[in-house]
């Protein structure tokens, strides 16, 4: 069952989202209380947009959450965080968690994220319909 993400699925989505970026080829380390505060900042964003999926025990299987931005006269929505169970990946839900999102989003066509350029999460998001932004570029400082 997909259902919107509220604060009563933060628990679990901290869980899922330190055992997904623990793994390759990710291998970072989360603290609870740091993924807590990341993704709740995420959910209290102004326009935000997250979605989970149960299974039918009630157990978290992925989650996609982001928030929508004004551009000109259109909205663009910002995809900040999205993770799949290390279990079920590879069997179509975060494909189907993409779709939600779309028809939960309607008309908005324009979405943007950052993830690592090669790899596996890079290749997913290329055959749901993500391209490289061309001419825009992520900068970072030290």
């Amino acid at each position: 069952m997909i259902t919107t993400m509220t604060r009563a699925h933060l628990a679990p989505c901290v869980s899922l989202y330190i055992e997904t970026f623990s793994a390759p080829p990710w291998n970072e380390s989360w603290r609870a209380d740091d993924a807590a505060q990341r993704l709740g900042e995420f959910l209290t964003t102004p326009r935000a947009v997250g979605l989970c999926l149960l299974d039918d025990g009630g157990r978290l299987l992925r989650f996609a959450l982001g928030h929508l931005e004004r551009f000109g006269a259109e909205d663009h929505f910002l995809l900040k965080e999205m993770c799949v169970r290390l279990s079920e990946q590879r069997r179509g839900h975060g494909t189907r968690i993409l779709q939600a999102l779309a028809e939960r989003l309607g008309e908005v066509q324009h979405w943007y994220l950052l993830t690592a350029r090669d790899g596996s999460a890079a290749a997913f998001y290329a055959r749901n319909g993500f391209r490289s932004a061309g001419r825009m570029g992520v900068f970072v400082r030290p």
